[in-house]
Order: structure tokens, then sequence, then C-alpha cells
């Protein structure tokens, strides 16, 4: 065998080397932490809201990136109440809580209608057109769909639309797309003093979502992280829910 022969599969066994070796640092504790945002309760999905929130944790001390593959990012805000999140995030630790306008660790849909129709009950809905947030949403349609079955309201053909945040469920309602919407408690009380609407009904309270980091991460990492989702203002959270103030940090 010639020498040449003998050390290709060397040659290309040190080239591939580095493939094998960097995915298993980055994973361990990578320089920059990849974030990740369930958007199943709103917030703008617009690049520069994203790009606002991660040069904000840069600036606090939480060197993060983008997350750019499949599956969830190291740094993730699920939206889910925290002990749902839970049962499927055993690889992950939570480390904030949001926090919501009212500076609460629990949120209430809310139903809204215009004042002028002086609708009072939840069954006076049935068969008009109503603004759902979305069906990953807990305030804006878990809680409220289980208010409407509680009192006798069932769906029935084009009366349910999914907007995809708060602020577009009330837009539905304003512009008289629909009868009513739903939205998180805390936005209600401020949109229905300022534009003349009325709340019909609160659901039931449930746990906010909050932030999970990978427990591979060093702990370094991992509180300032932590100590950076504490800073954030909330001008700076347009890519989450718009009824989030800001974050507690939590430590389990």
């Amino acid at each position: 065998m010639s020498k040449s022969r003998l050390f290709r599969p060397i040659i290309l066994f040190l080239l591939l080397l580095p493939f094998y070796i960097l995915p298993g640092q980055a994973m361990a504790d990578p320089t920059s932490i990849s974030v990740s945002i369930d958007h199943d309760d709103g917030g703008r999905i617009s690049d520069s809201y994203m790009q606002d929130l991660l040069a904000a944790l840069n600036n606090n001390g939480c060197e993060t990136v983008l997350h750019a593959g499949d599956g969830p990012g190291q740094l993730l805000f699920d939206s889910r109440p925290v002990s749902i999140a839970k049962k499927d995030r055993s690889d992950y630790r939570l480390i904030a809580r949001a926090k919501t306008l009212d500076g609460k660790l629990t949120v209430r849909g809310a139903f809204l209608v215009h004042a002028s129709t002086g609708i009072e009950d939840l069954i006076t809905l049935q068969g008009e057109r109503i603004a759902f947030v979305g069906k990953g949403s807990w305030s804006g349609y878990h809680m409220p769909l289980r208010s409407l079955h509680d009192a006798g309201v069932k769906e029935q053909m084009n009366t349910f639309f999914y907007v995809g945040n708060h602020v577009g469920t009330v837009s539905m309602l304003l512009h008289s797309d629909v009868f009513a919407c739903v939205t998180a408690a805390p936005l209600a009380r401020r949109w229905a003093e300022a534009n003349d609407l009325s709340i019909v009904a609160l659901t039931d309270e449930v746990e906010t979502g909050g932030w999970w980091i990978h427990r591979s991460l060093s702990e370094k990492k991992i509180k300032g992280c932590a100590q950076s989702l504490s800073k954030l203002e909330r001008s700076q959270l347009k890519a989450l829910p718009t009824w989030i103030d800001g974050f507690e940090i939590n430590w389990e």
C-alpha cells in the first residue's frame, strides 16, 4: 500500500474531528446561548423586536443569539403555566416568572364588549362572533373557553376567530369586526376605560409562564441570565405577550 493511500483516512479523520468535538462543547457551555420564544400567547414576531430583546439581554450580561434550528433554544420563553410546562421540560430549569401589568404571577382572561350593548352575562354571547388570541393561549383561549362552556355557550360555525395576539383581539372589537373579544385581564381593564368598553366576565386565574434554561449550562451562565431577565424593561418586551410587565427571578 502506498503512503498516500495510508494517510488519506488519517487526513479525512483530522478534517472531520472538529465537527464531532465542537457540537459537544457548544452544548455543554457555549459562548452564546441560543434563545427561542413560544408565541402561542402572542407577542410580535418581527425579527427587529426579537433583536431588541437579545440586545437587552446581552447588555445585561446574558450573552445570547437567536436560536436557528429545530426544537427549543437553550434559553426559552414558554407561555404555558409553569406547572404545566414543567412536565415536559425535564432538561430545563425555570429561572424567571412573568409578572403581569398588575405585578402578579397569575393572570385571568377577560371578555370585552362595547359598553353600549349593555351585556352583563356570558350566555348572551351564544352565536355571536368572538375574537380569541389563539388555541395555545391560556388567558386568551383555554380559560375563556372553559368559562363559556360553564355558562352554556357552545361554538357555532364562523363564530370563533383566532387573531394571534392580545392587541389584535381588541382591535377587532374596536373595528366592530366581532361582537366580543377575549384578552388578558390587566390589558382589558386599561382598554375598557379608554375605549368605552365593558368587561362582561373574568375567567379563573392561571399561573403565568416564564423563562427556562437548559441544565447543561454552567451555574454562572444560568445566574447571569436570570439576573439579566429581571432587569428587562417593558419597552424591550415587544416580542412577548403584551400583558407582561417584567420578570421575577425564580430558583427551583
